[in-house]
């Protein structure tokens, strides 16, 4: 239809007039399954689509960004946090000209990855898989290409293209830095080789998403401290309220400005010298009155000593019903434990066999419930419930 190719032709047209850094769709490496164009949609923004519609994306309303399984509607959820990643990265990138399709499909899935209550989460999984001999242990960015490759739609993954997966499984890395150069001369088609978090994103908007991710829980984190009386507003220290704010809006703010200032007409994402030394004076401030907060850490032992019982005791229930194979066995068991019905679901993922270690398969099922799940399923494992 002539529509079809007037609008085609056009969303091309129009990215390529973004920057000469951008990456652009028809620059893309495309999927590792092809599939026919869209007439309507550029290539990255069917995958934000793709993000949006999947079932790990909607877990996220229910999964802890700081505080645990917070009581309150206006406590940072792990999805608010990616939504405020994806706008506060759009702005950024309209003003350098960057591939906003590309921003915020990797904004919208950096933290597919994600296990429940957050941090303490990851680290108890981290944990417990180098315990069973996993030498590389437990990355929620590494985990979540497995979540979009993998582990939606019942095992056949989301098909996203390989800069979104790019995006997704670098945005974290070990260093906290001022300038996020792209590695260009990295090979995409390798990334499933990527253990550990000593690689830059091969894109300048992944670059972007990778800062941005700093940016947007720092004053957040701060703003919702001070709403859970952990911390007053006077506690701030008086340089980093002179120089960035001292709510969430003024820090986003100055980050943001500093950003585009310094980042115009360059293949990098920077930020001065001077807002990066704030910077990271809010990051430790916060680490020190908030992340290791007595009241955080006590609730964080308690999500730590939960997700470890859970998971002894799926290890368990996966042996004793020989990999949920024992019909009879697993129908008991879901009569005393409704929830474990999912478990046995889970297990017929179509990339798991009877060679798939136990490990794999436990990890996979616990790092994709959200704090509420959890909380349920360990319920009902080890609490009693009522005889009448």
């Amino acid at each position: 239809m002539k529509i079809e190719f007037d609008i085609s032709r056009f969303l091309i047209e129009d990215e390529e007039k973004l920057s000469p850094y951008a990456k652009k769709s028809s620059e893309s490496f495309g999927r590792q399954h092809p599939i026919k164009r869209d007439p309507f949609r550029l290539e990255f923004a069917r995958d934000e689509t793709r993000i949006l519609h999947s079932p790990p994306f909607r877990r996220l309303k229910h999964k802890t960004q700081v505080f645990l399984s917070p009581n309150n509607d206006h406590i940072c959820t792990r999805m608010e946090h990616v939504l405020h990643v994806s706008s506060i990265a759009s702005v950024i990138g309209r003003c350098l000209s960057l591939n906003i399709d590309l921003i915020n499909a990797i904004a919208r899935g950096h933290d597919l990855g994600h296990p429940p209550f957050g941090h303490a989460g990851e680290r108890v999984l981290n944990k417990l898989i180098k315990n069973r001999g996993v030498e590389n242990g437990f990355k929620h960015e590494v985990h979540g290409l497995r979540v979009v490759d993998k582990l939606t739609n019942y095992g056949k993954g989301l098909n996203l293209t390989y800069e979104v997966r790019d995006g997704i499984i670098t945005h974290c890395g070990e260093s906290f830095d001022r300038v996020v150069t792209p590695d260009r001369s990295r090979c995409l088609l390798e990334l499933e080789q990527i253990t550990d978090r000593c690689h830059l994103p091969a894109t300048l908007e992944g670059c972007l998403v990778r800062l941005v991710d700093r940016i947007a829980y720092l004053g957040r984190d701060l703003e919702d401290a001070i709403k859970a009386g952990l911390i007053k507003k006077n506690d701030i220290p008086p340089e980093i309220s002179k120089g960035l704010g001292s709510d969430n809006g003024k820090i986003i703010g100055s980050f943001v400005n500093n950003v585009i200032a310094n980042s115009v007409g360059h293949d990098a994402i920077i930020m001065s010298e001077e807002v990066f030394e704030l910077m990271k004076q809010l990051k430790n401030f916060n680490y020190t009155h908030i992340y290791l907060h007595p009241e955080v850490e006590r609730k964080s032992k308690k999500a730590t000593y939960m997700l470890e019982l859970l998971y002894t005791e799926l290890e368990k229930i996966f042996d004793k019903t020989e990999r949920g194979q024992n019909s009879s066995l697993a129908i008991n068991i879901i009569r005393e434990t409704p929830t474990m019905e999912n478990f046995f679901n889970f297990i017929k993922n179509t990339n798991y066999n009877e060679k798939t270690p136990s490990w794999r398969i436990i990890t996979d099922y616990i790092a994709g419930m959200t704090d509420l799940y959890a909380e349920r399923v360990f319920s009902q494992l080890f609490m009693p419930a009522p005889v009448i």
